[in-house]
């Protein structure tokens, strides 16, 4: 559990917080490359980390991202119009480039002092088929994560984004639980609702890295078997991974604040070796990946808490087990999360043996944002290579420490 203290250290992320500084450390995603499709298309509103930003193409197909205040009055800037290399307020029409200097002032002299005024522009940039924001000091640029798939041809990924009712972290070990059941399934050959019904007996490592953690899940064996392994991973400071399966197709997903109560979840499946199969698309289009269905026109998913995540009857009248009403235990794990409220007390919870990986994400980033505070910036900032890995299943073999296995450690090596 942790002290109430601490749970508000962990999940309070706007600007001014020993969190939020330290998330503004590093780059994430913010859209979908595809939402600002070409040159002076119509502009995007963006709240991340508690406040709002404009994020835009030029003429020139550019990216820009300012304060979406306008400096004037406070206008949204995303209600303006991107136009001849720069973006209008709607309601003053001052104009700004990407660096957020003033191009045009309307009824103002040659010589006024507000040619001087500026917009705070941030770093952005395309990468990966998504648009990536940096929001920290602008003068230390950390490096772009290294994913696998940000190095893979845009037809051996997709990409979407959804929302999250809860807090990102929340988000976070979700994504954990949902990896260590989907390990479980694989490994057991079992549904969800058997693990949630009769969880078998299974161990959870979770060893410290220099990107964040390396999570062993383990289906305990009898006799001379070796068990089955999964591998996953948490990647500073709000990145998943699920477990590999047997096609080679893997997946992760970033859980990025869109402010204290709420989340952005970026979900990308692909295939470093070739393009995405039918088969595989026709499953993300159903929902069966990390791409759940969402209400048409929305970022909503379709199964939320508002509609009790869906069907609570059948026709008959008898009562649909929680488990059974989700196509994955992606979307379950999800709405367990959202269950707990907006934002958990975690001094009522009571953890156990398996729950390592969520303590371990935890303790990382609560030291992280204290050590920044006295100054200490975190050195993975600057070690986009670190990220250069990817889940993985197979066997283990009995009395080795899976994080010494060679096959493992092979097995982990993104090769792109």
């Amino acid at each position: 559990m942790l002290s109430r203290e601490d749970n508000e250290l962990l999940t309070r992320v706007g600007p001014g917080t020993p969190m939020g500084d330290l998330l503004r450390r590093f780059w994430f995603p913010i859209l979908i490359a595809d939402e600002l499709p070409v040159p002076d298309c119509d502009p995007m509103r963006v709240r991340v980390l508690g406040e709002y930003f404009v994020a835009w193409r030029n003429t020139a197909g550019v990216l820009g991202l300012l304060d979406a205040r306008c400096p004037h009055r406070g206008a949204d800037l995303s209600q303006g119009m991107s136009q001849e290399n720069g973006i209008y307020c709607p309601r003053c029409l001052w104009k700004f480039d990407v660096d957020g200097n003033i191009l045009d002032l309307p009824m103002e002299p040659v010589d006024s002092p507000l040619w001087k005024v500026k917009a705070p522009a941030f770093k952005v940039t395309e990468y990966g088929g998504m648009i990536w924001a940096y929001l920290g000091p602008q003068d230390d640029v950390p490096d772009l994560p290294e994913f696998e798939y940000t190095r893979v041809d845009g037809d051996q990924r997709h990409v979407s984004r959804f929302l999250v009712e809860c807090n990102y972290m929340q988000g976070v070990e979700g994504g954990l639980d949902a990896s260590r059941v989907a390990a479980l399934e694989k490994a057991g050959s079992m549904d969800k609702a058997e693990i949630l019904d009769n969880e078998p007996s299974h161990t959870v490592e979770a060893k410290s890295t220099d990107y964040g953690l390396l999570i062993g899940t383990a289906l305990d064996a009898d006799g001379n078997v070796n068990p089955e392994l999964q591998v996953t991973h948490w990647l500073m400071p709000f990145y998943t991974t699920a477990p590999a399966d047997a096609d080679g197709i893997l997946e992760g997903v970033a859980w990025v604040p869109i402010d204290d109560e709420s989340t952005m979840a970026f979900a990308v499946t692909y295939n470093p070796k070739r393009k995405l199969s039918k088969k595989v698309l026709d499953d993300i289009r159903l929902g069966k990946r990390v791409h759940p269905q969402l209400t048409e026109g929305t970022l909503r998913r379709s199964r939320n808490r508002e509609n009790g995540f869906q069907e609570r009857k059948r026709a008959d009248g008898t009562f649909v087990p929680f488990a059974d009403r989700f196509r994955t235990s992606f979307e379950m794990a999800i709405a367990c999360q959202e269950s707990m409220g907006t934002i958990v007390d975690r001094s009522q919870e009571t953890l156990g043996p398996n729950d390592g990986a969520v303590e371990g994400a935890r303790k990382i980033l609560m030291t992280a944002a204290v050590d920044l505070m006295e100054g200490t910036i975190p050195v993975i900032i600057h070690k986009g290579e670190a990220y250069r890995v990817r889940s993985y299943t197979g066997e283990t073999q009995r009395g080795t420490k899976f994080d010494e296995d060679e096959n493992v450690r092979d097995g982990i090596n993104a090769k792109v």
